[in-house]
C-alpha cells in the first residue's frame, strides 16, 4: 500500500539537493490558473524527485558549469492533461523534468549530456516548439527511474507551429529536421536563440 504524503507538511523550500528546491519542481502557470494543487502526494513521488536532483540534475548542472531552470517537473494528473502530456508521462511519477540554461544552445546542452556516462538517465529528449510569431522554444526533458533499468534514450523531438510533430533517434539538429521537412513544410526551421 502507498503511504500518502501529508500535505500540511509540504514546504516549497524543501530542499531535493543541494541546488534543488521542491517548488521548482511544482511551478507551473497552468496550475495556478486553474487552481491546482501541483504538489506530490505520495512519499515514493517524492523520493523519486530527489532521486532525480541527485543522480541526474545535479551532475548535469556539473557538467554544464551553470546553473539548470526547470520548466516542467512534478505534474499532477490533471495538469498533465491539461498540457497534453503523455498519459503515461513520467512527470507524473515524479521520474522526469524539462529544463534550460539561460544563455546556453540548448542543442549543445543535450548533445553534451547525452554523452555523458556520469549520468544515468532513461530519456533524454531534446525538444523544439515551433511559434507562428516568434523564435522557436527549446528545452531538454530528461528522466531517471530511482526504480528499475535506465533505457539510457535519446530522442528529438520538433512541433511545427501548426502542431504537427516529428521525432527522430538521437539529437537532431536544425539541419537534420530541415532536410526531411523542407519540402512537406515549404521552408527551413528556425534556430534557437541563446
Amino acid at each position: 500500500m502507498r503511504k500518502f504524503h501529508d500535505r500540511r507538511a509540504y514546504s516549497p523550500r524543501r530542499a531535493l539537493s543541494p541546488h534543488f528546491m521542491l517548488h521548482e519542481f511544482t511551478k507551473s502557470a497552468t496550475a495556478a490558473k486553474h487552481q491546482l494543487n501541483n504538489t506530490p502526494r505520495e512519499e515514493f513521488e517524492l523520493a523519486n524527485l530527489r532521486a532525480l536532483a541527485a543522480n541526474i540534475l545535479e551532475p548535469a548542472r556539473a557538467i554544464i558549469g551553470a546553473p539548470i531552470i526547470i520548466t516542467s517537473g512534478y505534474r499532477c494528473a490533471t495538469l498533465n492533461r491539461l498540457i497534453g502530456g503523455a498519459a503515461r508521462s513520467q512527470h507524473m511519477l515524479g521520474e522526469a523534468a524539462d529544463f534550460i540554461v539561460q544563455g546556453f544552445d540548448m542543442e549543445a546542452v543535450a548533445l553534451l549530456l547525452s554523452t555523458s556516462r556520469a549520468l544515468p538517465y532513461d530519456q533524454l529528449v531534446y525538444e523544439v516548439r515551433e511559434r507562428e510569431d516568434a523564435a522557436p522554444m527549446c528545452w531538454v526533458h530528461i528522466s531517471h527511474k530511482r526504480m528499475g533499468r535506465n533505457r539510457r534514450e535519446v530522442l528529438s523531438i520538433r512541433r511545427s507551429a501548426g502542431d504537427k510533430k516529428q521525432v527522430l533517434p538521437g539529437i537532431q539538429g536544425t539541419a537534420e529536421f530541415s532536410q526531411l521537412t523542407a519540402s512537406a513544410a515549404g521552408g527551413l526551421f528556425l534556430k534557437c536563440p541563446k
